[in-house]
């Protein structure tokens, strides 16, 4: 199979994954729930070296997204934003982040 078609196949899957817990459910516990499955399956038995700095990356920036307010030029932090964030939110980008890495790691060895 060429690289193409394994690239385009995984960015199908991943993103209809995405799509499905996103949009067509409504409720967050369900969403937190497989999401933190997700997650703790990955670091349990599939994890590598520097994973948990990758996923950390990718869910920093969600948190610093809905952490920080800009009134003008000048950065205030608004803590409501950033209690209310949904829990799955950092889960997926960090997530989305390690996928991604290890696939391209895949693709290029």
């Amino acid at each position: 199979m060429k690289k193409e078609t394994l690239i385009t196949m995984f960015y199908v899957l991943y993103f209809t994954w995405l799509f499905l817990i996103t949009y067509l459910r409504p409720e967050l516990n369900i969403i937190n729930i497989f999401s933190i499955t997700i997650v703790l399956f990955y670091f349990t038995f599939l994890r590598e070296k520097k994973d948990f700095l990758w996923f950390w990356l990718g869910a920093a920036i969600p948190i610093i997204a809905n952490g920080l307010t800009f009134s003008g030029w000048a950065p205030e932090v608004d803590i409501l934003n950033l209690i209310t964030t949904p829990l799955w939110l950092p889960m997926i980008w960090g997530t989305t982040f390690v996928a991604l890495r290890k696939f391209f790691l895949l693709v290029t060895r």
